[in-house]
């Protein structure tokens, strides 16, 4: 397990999946999106993982980074809030998401999700 710490985000890297935590008032863009992916590609490097969003604080999303560089070993895609605002948001996000993508109010149920695509 690995854990980084940027300006805008923290991120952990498990063997199998990545969490990724938005920090207060931050936003994910075009920018911010690509310095992720880097860190997933550096991490994984072409192994098979899920990305999971734990959605703690209300944050911005530049949607169009779905038409930017989507990892090919990235299997699936979960986001994980309790906030009914999210549950819209995520709404407008899976379409433009070609695999498996999935919404859970818990982060343990999204870790347990990510995990079955390994069992």
């Amino acid at each position: 397990m690995k854990e980084i710490e940027l300006s805008y985000c923290n991120l952990v890297f498990k063997e199998s999946y990545a969490i990724l935590v938005m920090k207060v008032d931050s936003a994910i863009t075009m920018e911010t999106s690509k310095e992720i992916t880097d860190h997933l590609e550096a991490y994984y490097k072409g192994k098979k993982f899920v990305f999971i969003t734990h959605r703690k604080y209300p944050h911005d999303i530049d949607l169009n980074v779905y038409n930017g560089r989507i990892l090919k070993n990235m299997i699936g895609f979960a986001i994980v809030s309790e906030n009914p605002e999210e549950i819209k948001r995520a709404m407008q996000e899976q379409p433009l998401w070609n695999e498996a993508f999935t919404f859970f109010k818990e982060l343990d149920e999204a870790e347990d999700w990510a995990l079955s695509f390994f069992d």
